[in-house]
């Protein structure tokens, strides 16, 4: 199967996972909103703030440089998969080890267990690093599309069941741990490799050193991206913790779920044609263009919609969030466009430069972060914006020189989903005022009334000004449904 189907066709199986995998997941997050109280989630926030940052280490860039790398020999796969069981056995133990101290830092004693219990994902997630690698290498997403939907429903149906019986937190926590161990029995089921006894050091220093700068950038981007989480959870208490949270896990719908799950597939593919600039830069043109295409009406109708979908979705209780996700939406707008940045710096081979760009994000972020949260969630959400969209232009402009792309080309090619999706939200929202002050019917009936308005309103005004966007998304339509090899 040549690059192309099987890219377009690993982009398929992706987006239509990652769609059932939004749904699902939405779904039982909802529910799970309606049993629990913003405390539970207030706690499993907490706790995240440090299991996201030892995940930083958990195969310390290595299942990405198996993927990077075009020649792998059993014996590299096979000290990787190793070295993949030692450091996630060392995580596991440190943050059994260092609970205490976590529980004493928020002054939250109910911590300590929920500590212990979930590091145990992560010698679990070890387990299967290597297998997951190597289907991704391989642009083999049909399996990795099937554990992903597997996984989720019956992780997410078993913290409903828990969630009813009075588990509280526990349940959310269960839940990580059902949904991690069943991806890994997958992974071995369906991946044919099988590791061998050997652990090679100097076969396998080159993939070590490139997931080195990997692991040195996601260190510092984890700072970077958390550190609003745990001045809020310290200064602010687990309450708030909540409201902000929600929020946020609404600005990384683009991010988590468009344009970070087609890099699965993008990556591999401009990894394939790392020597040849041209290629690759037509790849991330295209690519990006259909992730704008998703993600920009996407967050403009998140930002009109937020009263709703909060009343709706999580309930009443939850009404101090609206204003956090407005904030955050206009940060997602941007953010799911300069996530996709990553895919160039690590098909190229240049992990480096994007771990010293970093140390730069990290101190605009920490600045922004440090002088929000002195006017509470509010004021926090608002500086993470201001900050966003100053590290915007130089975000763009330092990778482009690796693939000799000019941001003037890139920007032109947003001019009409960027266009379709204000003119969307401009809209929706004249109907919005007039569903609420003149007919006033509920918020579950002008939620689905915008839903249906924006899809047929952005979806005219882009046929309209790109035609021809909707004929290349009819050929794709064909190459991901075709079998033909």
């Amino acid at each position: 199967m040549n690059l192309l189907i099987s890219t377009i066709q690993g982009i398929g199986w992706t987006s239509i996972s990652r769609f059932l995998y939004l749904t699902i997941g939405f779904t039982i997050t909802s529910i799970l909103a309606h049993l629990l109280n913003p405390d539970d989630f207030g706690l499993l926030a907490m706790v995240l703030v440090f299991t996201n940052f030892a995940a930083i280490f958990k195969d310390l860039g290595l299942s990405t440089a198996i993927i990077q790398k075009k020649d792998l020999s059993d014996v590299e796969l096979s000290s990787c998969f190793w070295l993949n069981i030692l450091i996630g056995s060392f995580i596991t133990l440190s943050l059994i080890l260092f609970s205490p101290l976590i529980a004493r830092f928020y002054n939250e004693k109910r911590l300590i267990p929920i500590i212990i219990a979930i590091s145990t994902n992560f010698f679990i997630s070890s387990l299967g690093s290597t297998h997951s690698a190597l289907l991704t290498k391989k642009l083999n997403f049909k399996p990795l599309a099937i554990i992903d939907i597997l996984t989720i429903t019956i992780a997410g149906i078993s913290a409903i069941i828990l969630a009813i019986i009075g588990f509280g937190v526990w349940s959310l926590i269960f839940r990580q741990i059902i949904l991690t161990s069943l991806t890994v029995l997958l992974l071995w089921h369906y991946s044919n490799w099988r590791p061998k006894f050997i652990l090679n050091w100097k076969k396998s220093k080159k993939l070590f050193n490139f997931g080195l700068n990997l692991t040195g950038f996601s260190f510092i981007n984890y700072f970077a991206r958390n550190l609003d989480n745990l001045l809020i959870g310290k200064y602010w208490g687990a309450t708030l913790l909540g409201y902000y949270n929600l929020a946020y896990e609404l600005l990384l719908f683009p991010l988590s779920n468009i344009a970070t799950v087609i890099g699965k597939v993008i990556f591999p593919s401009m990894s394939l044609v790392q020597e040849d600039k041209s290629k690759a830069r037509s790849i991330y043109m295209n690519t990006t263009k259909y992730v704008s295409a998703i993600s920009f009406p996407m967050m403009i109708g998140i930002f009109v919609c937020a009263p709703h979908l909060v009343n709706v979705f999580f309930g009443h209780q939850w009404e101090r969030s609206i204003f956090l996700i407005q904030i955050l939406s206009l940060v997602g707008f941007i953010q799911s466009i300069v996530t996709t940045i990553g895919w160039i710096y690590q098909s190229q081979g240049r992990p480096d430069i994007m771990l010293k760009w970093s140390v730069v994000t990290a101190l605009v972020l920490g600045i922004a972060f440090f002088i929000g949260v002195k006017w509470n969630i509010e004021g926090m959400a608002i500086a993470y914006a201001i900050a966003a969209f100053i590290l915007a232009l130089p975000n763009f402009i330092i990778p482009f020189r690796l693939i000799n792309l000019k941001f003037s080309i890139f920007i032109k090619q947003f001019k009409s989903t960027f266009l379709s999706a204000i003119l969307m939200g401009f809209s929706i929202e004249i109907i919005r005022y007039f569903l609420l002050n003149y007919l006033k019917i509920g918020d579950l009936w002008i939620l689905i009334a915008l839903v249906i308005s924006g899809i047929i309103i952005y979806g005219s005004l882009l046929y309209f000004m790109e035609k021809d966007l909707y004929i290349k998304s009819i050929d794709t339509l064909k190459l991901v449904l075709s079998k033909k090899e």
